[in-house]
């Protein structure tokens, strides 16, 4: 019987890529790369997490999430920074109508690649 254990668990201080200089102890959201951040905007619906110390444009920040984020696999092409909801066999999809389980936080090209998804 095989086992699956969250990329990230809840609690966990996970290091993202900074693509907008940000400030310790300010919301983050997705940025403009695969596992990055930037500060976050008005109303973000994008937020992942709390910067734990300042970071340079090019540097790598630790976040505080607070949730875990998974690995899962895509039914379709994801966007980073896109809502998704389950899909068939369990997979994932960018969210139409269905339960907003989660952010993703890198981009998918294609069905059955990895994407990370932050549970909402």
């Amino acid at each position: 019987m095989a086992q699956y254990v969250p990329a990230f668990r809840p609690g966990e201080t996970v290091t993202f890529d900074v693509t907008t200089a940000v400030v310790a102890g300010r919301y983050v959201e997705v940025g403009s790369a695969d596992r990055s951040v930037a500060p976050a905007g008005a109303v973000s619906l994008k937020v992942v997490g709390v910067a734990g110390h300042d970071a340079a444009v090019g540097d790598k920040v630790s976040v505080e999430t607070g949730k875990p984020i998974d690995l899962i696999l895509c039914a379709a092409a994801v966007a980073r920074g896109a809502r998704v909801e389950a899909a068939a066999a369990g997979k994932c999809q960018t969210r139409t109508t269905g339960q907003d389980v989660g952010l993703a936080l890198n981009t998918t090209t294609a069905a059955d690649q990895l994407v990370y998804v932050l549970r909402s």
